[in-house]
């Protein structure tokens, strides 16, 4: 009997300072909006997630929402999470979800594999994300994980947890390995950009 496919909303992470692109000549820059390869990033992250079949398409973004909102329906970080990282814009994604499940890509991720979707799908569960791994080493931040995870996040970082990996760990998350050693390729600095261009 095959079973039926889990239905899925999508989250950006474009909520980060993009420190590592900063220069002389921009010293403000917001990576998600740099156009790359003629798009700006925000662009081809919302192109792969909804070719993945994301339902309703979020971004957590905690700058310039009025150009994000081009691209999807804006989530800022709760006030009170301002200053916990990437997760507190995986809570805001959890939070919002009209679907059961969210599956959350970096907006600086590129080459990303044409089944990651349903490969994290299938792993995942209620209580446990499933998240990428390659040889270049783990992907915590290219996950699928359920709503129903929004509490204990909302806990683990009121506590005081910042380390994406270590929430993982106490979800007792699923590595799904992916073989190619270019997939999942961040464009953190210059260096990257000018090397993936």
């Amino acid at each position: 009997m095959e079973t039926k496919a889990e239905v899925f909303d999508g989250l950006i992470l474009a909520g980060g300072q993009s420190r590592r692109m900063r220069s002389a000549d921009a010293p403000h820059v917001d990576k998600g909006l740099m156009p790359w390869r003629g798009e700006p990033l925000v662009a081809h992250a919302r192109r792969f997630l909804r070719d993945q079949g994301a339902q309703t398409l979020w971004i957590s973004a905690n700058r310039h929402p009025d150009d994000y909102a081009a691209y999807g329906e804006v989530v800022r970080d709760d006030a009170g999470h301002a200053d916990c990282g990437p997760l507190a814009g995986v809570l805001a994604g959890l939070k919002h979800s009209r679907s059961p499940s969210l599956l959350v890509l970096p907006v600086d991720v590129v080459h990303c594999p044409a089944d990651l979707g349903a490969r994290l799908s299938a792993a995942a569960s209620p209580g446990r994300p499933a998240y990428a791994r390659t040889p270049d080493g783990p992907h915590p931040l290219c996950l699928m994980a359920h709503r129903d995870l929004a509490d204990g996040l909302r806990v683990f970082l009121e506590s005081g947890g910042r380390q994406v990996q270590r929430w993982l760990r106490s979800c007792d998350a699923v590595a799904v390995d992916f073989s190619d050693a270019d997939a999942l390729v961040n464009l953190n600095t210059p260096e990257d950009w000018a090397r993936w261009a």
